[in-house]
């Protein structure tokens, strides 16, 4: 197609837009709507799959080595169990570590731990094992659990598997909603847009008899639908994002909820942003499609 005739579609499409001026703003206005709600879905569906990364990460299998174990039978152990694939990572933590970091967590509360530095630490020193695959880490905890320098296991118990499977429920749970609020919205739009090209009926007649192409006539929609996708999803983006910068700043800072991990402003901004812009430029485009094809027949 040449530049002339693009920029001839692209001002005609214009110039729709402005001769119906309430159509297009109840077109953008539907899309407007319907993206907010996609907008704040977003938001939760990233932040869902955040927290379920966070929780597979942080599952793992604390094993406790059995008092008067040697450095090097330690090193030895710690070495056979990473040989083994399903595991993805062994730390050591002796003992005096161990405490330092029970401290830490206990705040001014670990003030009853005084007095329990060398030989008095009564804590094992531990390997923390992390697999690869979080749902299977009832089998590696009893392969763990086998060798003979291992005094005792922690893997959480039912804890962890509920856990897991609650991470995998949801999202299945957020793949689902969000697949079934995309089509909604694909509808709602495209019936409005339908509203645009029905109006101009005749005017799709005219250029028809005047021996236009198809193709002629498709291409004003098109831009005239991803104009109004992407105008639809200027605000929704602001306000989510609006919204969301006030949430981290009263859930994540000097707030006693501060424990809540949420996803970054910076990479969700641009997953939100160019997402549910996106969205808005398929559905406008697609939504010009279905509605204009009726119009086109022969």
């Amino acid at each position: 197609m040449k530049i002339d005739t693009m920029f001839r579609h692209a001002r005609e499409a214009f110039k729709s837009l402005k001769r119906n001026t309430w159509m297009t703003f109840a077109a953008v206005s539907a899309v407007a709507v319907t993206l907010l709600i996609f907008g704040f879905f977003l938001v939760f569906a990233f932040n869902i799959n955040y927290l379920s990364k966070e929780l597979d990460q942080q599952v793992a299998i604390r094993a406790s080595i059995v008092p008067g174990a040697s450095a090097d039978d330690i090193e030895q152990l710690q070495k056979q169990i990473e040989q083994n694939p399903e595991v993805k990572s062994v730390t050591f933590i002796p003992k005096a570590q161990g405490l330092q970091q029970l401290k830490a967590q206990l705040g001014e509360d670990s003030k009853i731990l005084e007095g329990l530095e060398g030989e008095e630490n009564p804590l094992p020193d531990t390997l923390v094992i992390v697999p690869q695959n979080p749902q299977r880490i009832e089998e590696l905890a009893n392969k763990v659990k086998a060798h003979n320098l291992i005094e005792h296991e922690d893997h959480g118990d039912g804890v962890t598997d509920k856990l897991l499977d609650f991470s995998s429920l949801v999202r299945n749970v957020v793949l689902v909603f969000g697949l079934g609020l995309a089509v909604l919205a694909a509808f709602l739009i495209s019936n409005t847009i339908k509203l645009t090209i029905f109006a101009r009926r005749r005017e799709i007649e005219i250029m028809r008899l005047v021996g236009a192409s198809n193709w002629f006539i498709r291409w004003p929609f098109f831009i005239e639908g991803a104009f109004i996708g992407m105008l639809g999803a200027v605000f929704p983006v602001i306000i989510v994002l609006a919204f969301y910068k006030a949430a981290l700043n009263v859930l994540t800072d000097g707030s006693p909820y501060s424990f809540i991990k949420m996803l970054p402003m910076m990479p969700l901004s641009l997953y939100v942003a160019a997402l549910t812009t996106f969205l808005g430029v398929l559905i406008g485009i697609w939504g010009s499609v279905i509605s204009i094809r009726r119009f086109l027949r022969v």
